[in-house]
């Protein structure tokens, strides 16, 4: 396997700090929110705090909110998608990365807690 080569096979796991930032490094030159989904699907979102400690930047934040959006909803994973977002406002530095956030970008979460506030199998 090359360095650079992430494949979905190492989701099969939960994903440790280090294999989530390649994961995450071959997300940012692709743009594959399916493949990203199912990083994030393999993930227990109580891990969030420990997985991502301080190393998480606003780009991964909205991506993780792009994903919840565009691969989570859609794929009726309300459950997951709830427990995602409730997870990643737990880890350090959320509060600064919600500053850095466009208008749109923090629209789409308040429209994703409206969608999975209506939703009563959450």
């Amino acid at each position: 396997m090359k360095k650079n080569n992430v494949t979905l096979n190492q989701t099969a796991e939960a994903p440790t700090a280090f294999s989530f930032l390649q994961h995450w490094s071959a997300y940012k030159k692709k743009k594959d929110i399916d493949q990203f989904g199912k990083v994030l699907e393999s993930c227990d979102p109580q891990s969030f705090p420990k997985l991502f400690s301080s190393s998480i930047d606003a780009d991964m934040v909205i991506a993780i909110v792009d994903a919840v959006d565009k691969y989570f909803i859609p794929s009726k994973q309300h459950q997951k998608a709830l427990e995602i977002l409730q997870a990643v406002t737990k880890v350090q530095r959320f509060d600064v990365m919600t500053m850095l956030m466009s208008q749109k970008d923090k629209s789409t979460i308040l429209m994703l807690s409206i969608v999975l506030e209506g939703d009563d199998k959450v």
